[in-house]
């Protein structure tokens, strides 16, 4: 079989260029709109879940170790003292700081109390003392002419 020549150039004549343009642009756009949207997708999905599981999600082990100190604090600020006589009595554990604080503000407002078999008695009031007087040793007079 033969071709005519006719027929060869036809075969490698470019078909009509109009519509390779307008498809070549279509797949870029549509691969641009594509690339886009799924950048927008990724980083919203992104976005949500480190919200979701760093900045909403409160530490779990520092909730744990908070509960656990506030435990201790509850059995440790009080404790229990036997008495010779028997009975307990609760006290609370302050810092020394606000303990001494609080002894210092006590014993300045404390009421003088009396024993009960004391009569109350006047207090001393200081009497004046006589003062000795000083009188400056005697020097020898100066000798006219000596160096002072």
């Amino acid at each position: 079989m033969t071709t005519a020549p006719t027929d060869i150039l036809k075969q490698l004549d470019d078909p009509e260029p109009g519509s390779t343009w307008f498809w070549s642009l279509a797949t870029i756009v549509a691969f641009v709109v594509i690339i886009v949207a799924a950048s927008a997708f990724y980083f919203k999905i992104d976005s949500f879940e480190e919200n979701a599981k760093v900045i909403d999600q409160p530490t779990l082990s520092l909730e744990q170790l908070r509960a656990t100190q506030r435990e201790e604090l509850a059995v440790y600020s009080k404790y229990t003292w036997t008495m010779p006589d028997g009975t307990t009595a609760t006290f609370t554990r302050i810092p020394i700081d606000r303990a001494m604080e609080m002894f210092m503000q006590d014993a300045k407002n404390a009421p003088q109390i009396l024993p009960a078999n004391s009569k109350p008695t006047a207090i001393p009031t200081a009497t004046p003392t006589a003062t000795p007087t000083v009188t400056p040793a005697a020097t020898p007079a100066a000798k006219p002419g000596a160096p002072q």
